[in-house]
């Protein structure tokens, strides 16, 4: 099995149910791991790069949730590697919430 792995990948996002956050962006930070089998002597290209566009376009589009961010993310993923396992975590920075919050989060693995 071979995995390729971003982390701590940071955007500044129009992610958020309030106007402001639409406006003004929130910090995302995102995990993603994409694996496939593979032979040591066999093993497939999954480009890093192409992982990162695919999670630089999602958050680029306005969202009112982690979830449909978290959605675009592995649809992208899906439709250029195929039958790969997934994971990612999608975090919201400094959610606002009232009090002092490191951030929100959801996540997905198949």
């Amino acid at each position: 099995m071979l995995t390729v792995s971003l982390s701590g990948v940071r955007f500044q996002a129009p992610v958020g149910l309030y106007p402001q956050e639409a406006f003004l962006g929130n910090e995302i930070e995102l995990s993603l791991s994409v694996s496939q089998e593979a032979a040591i002597d066999q093993l497939p290209l999954i480009d890093y790069a192409v992982l990162h566009g695919i999670a630089k376009a999602a958050a680029q589009e306005p969202a009112h949730l982690l979830e449909t961010l978290l959605q675009r993310i592995v649809n992208g993923v899906e439709a250029v590697y195929p039958g790969s396992r997934i994971k990612v975590a999608v975090r919201k920075r400094n959610p606002p919430m009232g009090g002092e919050v490191d951030y929100s989060e959801v996540q997905w693995e198949s």
